[in-house]
């Protein structure tokens, strides 16, 4: 297994990737597959941003990505100390099998180097259990939880918000 930033050369398999995640996964993001896959192969390539503030990690086996998660740290000077966590996911087939915890605990490493950043911060469906259980191993602590955050097909979901300080 390899992990790696993504590149822009990778934008026709973070696209698949993305879509697959929502498709399969459609209460576990804040956004739907059907406003995904209507957005161009170049809108993917512009959202594969490499350098210190953003990134998207990917890991590949036999160089398919099986796996997925973004970074991004604020630019403004007051919330620089701060980055995001979002759009984590494993291909299911490979759930289980430590791949998210490569990704994550890789993206922690980095973040650990970028300049000012003091914390992460993520959000997760309140019901994704496995997610929830993955973060809190890796030492994030819940401080929040936004009630309805999600509405689909008439349904809520609750999230949870966590943080891990990294410095």
């Amino acid at each position: 297994m390899i992990i790696r930033e993504l590149t822009e050369d990778d934008a026709e398999n973070y696209r698949q990737i993305r879509l697959e995640a929502l498709y399969k996964n459609q209460d576990s993001f804040g956004t739907t597959y059907h406003e995904e896959a209507i957005k161009t192969i170049e809108q993917f390539r512009d959202r594969i941003l490499v350098d210190n503030n953003n990134f998207i990690l990917g890991c590949f086996e036999n160089k398919e990505l099986i796996g997925i998660v973004a970074f991004h740290q604020e630019s403004r000077i007051k919330l620089r100390h701060k980055a995001y966590i979002s759009s984590m996911y494993v291909q299911q087939e490979y759930q289980g099998k430590g791949i998210g915890k490569l990704l994550l605990n890789e993206l922690i490493e980095r973040a650990k180097l970028v300049k000012e950043l003091e914390m992460l911060l993520l959000d997760v469906v309140k019901s994704n259990f496995f997610a929830k259980q993955l973060y809190l191993s890796l030492g994030f602590q819940i401080y929040g939880i936004e009630k309805m955050a999600y509405k689909f097909n008439n349904q809520y979901f609750d999230l949870e918000f966590m943080f891990l300080k990294i410095n």
